[in-house]
């Protein structure tokens, strides 16, 4: 049986870090056709070093267009019949691919599409491991809307669909492609709208195979734009139930206005989350933590996430770790 082609698709805003994400793709077991990265700007200091770092990894330059405009610059380049996602200050663990497409030739068999997910690792900028996410993972049948959004758990972390952890066929980003005008939530709104295709089967592998760094604010993803949010929903609003609606406000929207340092905004966020929604309890618990100190709130999931993990350090896990990387040619 010949393996479908892989594209690896790395958006970037020209930062060194790309260089470990592009290292960990091509240090995979399973060694994808293509790295594709396209850097949002008119040039980048490190475009010589991504070069020399193998003849598979192929640039293209953008005009300050976003992340889901890279990203949808990258799969218009992209010649693999598969499509790999990675943000430029991630990496994978050398099995990603090769774990993930034998998860996804299975799922294609029941569908015309497939969606492939697994957990992540979030570690610190020394390599430790701050937690691993989600807490569960998404069931075969289940409505992505239900799993991202209805919130069980005080604790951060319950559900999660990376962006760096998708993989999927380049056919169906074709029929279905990335919003370019999103600044909020773009993996979600991606996610939610295949997730409605009778034709796609969405699944998750249990293994952690991907290690995500801090939110970084020169990343082309990042922003604290709590109203961005709001519209978002505005959008998506019909895709959600009540329940699944309040529980994002409180738990997404108002969470970003209280970190951007509006509590004005989070206030309207609970509005909103009353007057189109029907958040549950464990919502309004996570909403009331926040507004009373989102650092106590840190600190807390700081201190059990060292009594879950121990005192175990991701990158020395990793062969493609910081001052390891190998080019390769």
């Amino acid at each position: 049986m010949t393996l479908p082609s892989i594209s690896v698709v790395i958006p970037t805003a020209g930062r060194r870090a790309v260089l470990s994400a592009a290292a960990s793709a091509l240090n995979q077991t399973l060694v994808p056709f293509e790295i594709i990265v396209v850097v949002d700007s008119t040039a980048s200091p490190v475009s010589q070093a991504l070069c020399d770092l193998s003849s598979l990894v192929r640039i293209f330059f953008t005009g300050g267009i976003g992340a889901n405009g890279a990203r949808m610059r990258g799969i218009s380049e992209a010649k693999g019949e598969i499509v790999a996602f990675l943000d430029d200050d991630d990496v994978w663990e050398p099995e990603k691919l090769e774990r993930q497409l034998s998860v996804w030739c299975a799922a294609a068999q029941s569908r015309r599409h497939a969606v492939v997910s697994c957990r992540i690792a979030l570690v610190d900028n020394q390599g430790n491991i701050l937690k691993k996410l989600p807490s569960r993972v998404l069931g075969p049948e289940e409505r992505v809307a239900g799993y991202l959004f209805r919130r069980t758990s005080i604790a951060y972390g319950e559900a999660l669909l990376h962006t760096s952890t998708l993989m999927c066929d380049r056919a169906l980003v074709e029929l279905e492609p990335w919003d370019s005008g999103l600044i909020r939530h773009q993996d979600w709104d991606w996610v939610l709208r295949v997730g409605q295709r009778s034709d796609v089967a969405l699944r998750m592998c249990p293994e952690v195979l991907v290690a995500v760094a801090p939110a970084d604010t020169r990343s082309i993803s990042m922003s604290g734009d709590w109203r961005a949010s709001l519209a978002w929903l505005e959008k998506r609003a019909d895709q959600l139930t009540p329940r699944e609606r309040g529980d994002f406000l409180l738990c997404h929207t108002a969470i970003i206005a209280i970190r951007s340092g509006s509590r004005r905004g989070a206030l309207i966020a609970a509005g909103q989350s009353l007057s189109s929604g029907r958040p549950g309890v464990v919502a309004w618990m996570v909403w009331g933590l926040h507004m009373v100190s989102p650092r106590f709130v840190d600190r807390a999931s700081r201190l059990r996430s060292r009594l879950t993990l121990g005192p175990r350090r991701v990158l020395a896990d990793l062969h493609y770790a910081k001052g390891r990387i190998r080019p390769t040619r």
